[in-house]
């Protein structure tokens, strides 16, 4: 007995008559009544009574048309619960992000993803590169973006932008996003910069030394708030990434240049566990931030080559 003779007897029991149950199903008359005769003989019992005028059901017959009815309709229950839960995802996603990107995506990624996806609760905890690596292994965190260290145990990292950094000075300087820099122009300048284990730091550092100069760090800070607040009081300038300042430059508190000779780029990653499975929301969930990178990075918000 299977779900397929159930639906045939169903429609034999309500039109009483083989021929019309047959049109209705537009199968061939011999099959459907082989259909109904495996199904008496799978159960021993005799479902219908055959006369002149069509079939009419025994009472046994009357027993099953209640039960498959119930059968059915339990199946198909089924179906759309499973279904429901399918098309239903929800839960909690972990997103680490080191606070420049949390400034540059944070808002436009979480109403992006909840207009669609309204039942995942979503967390979004800024961190340096190293908390958030823990945040990952430890399993704190479903996601981090992080800023490019190499390969780690139990780690799964994909690409997913190169930024351009800017050197970020007051209004009064005129910057301007078109007009690059010379990197050795930073040796002539007071700078507000990120603590010396900042990774920023480190690659700023790194590359003055290529250079063979010194840069003049006038204000150590390493929150970012902060770093745009003493630049735009004309106190010196820092180095960040356009996303960062983009609103800034907009509204005139700041000004931006690229810094050339060479372009200071960081490379970005996604990072997973590979020691636990990933949920479904976190899977779309990185879906949807690899998309709003590439939308940010095509409306000129986010300077930089996408690694996707």
């Amino acid at each position: 007995m299977d779900l397929r003779q159930l639906r045939t007897f169903l429609h034999v029991a309500e039109l009483g008559s083989l021929s019309h149950a047959a049109e209705r199903l537009h199968i061939a008359q011999p099959a459907l009544g082989r259909q109904i005769r495996l199904l008496e003989e799978d159960l021993g019992v005799a479902l219908f009574t055959r006369h002149g005028r069509g079939m009419a059901l025994t009472s046994a017959g009357r027993i099953l048309t209640d039960r498959a009815t119930a059968i059915l309709r339990l199946v198909e229950d089924t179906r759309a619960q499973v279904s429901a839960e399918l098309d239903t995802i929800r839960g909690t996603v972990c997103l680490g992000v080191p606070p420049t990107v949390g400034e540059v995506i944070a808002g436009r990624l979480a109403e992006r993803f909840l207009r669609d996806y309204p039942e995942v609760a979503l967390r979004i905890v800024p961190a340096f590169s190293g908390y958030l690596l823990d945040m990952i292994q430890s399993g704190e965190a479903d996601l981090a973006v992080m800023y490019e260290t190499g390969a780690t145990a139990h780690v799964r990292t994909e690409p997913l932008i190169e930024e351009t950094l800017y050197l970020v000075g007051p209004p009064a300087m005129e910057l301007d996003v078109d007009a690059p820099l010379a990197f050795r122009s930073l040796a002539d300048l007071p700078m507000i910069l990120p603590g010396p284990r900042h990774g920023l730091r480190k690659l700023l550092e790194a590359e003055a030394r290529r250079r063979d100069i010194t840069l003049r760090v006038l204000v150590e800070a390493d929150a970012l708030q902060t770093l745009k607040e003493l630049v735009a009081r004309g106190l010196g300038y820092t180095v960040l990434p356009l996303a960062v300042v983009h609103a800034d430059v907009q509204a005139g508190t700041l000004c931006a240049g690229p810094i050339m000779g060479p372009a200071l780029t960081r490379k970005m990653v996604l990072t997973r566990s590979l020691a636990r499975p990933e949920t479904n929301a976190a899977r779309i969930f990185a879906s949807t931030l690899k998309a709003e990178t590439a939308d940010m990075v095509r409306e000129g918000i986010w300077q930089g080559e996408l690694l996707f």
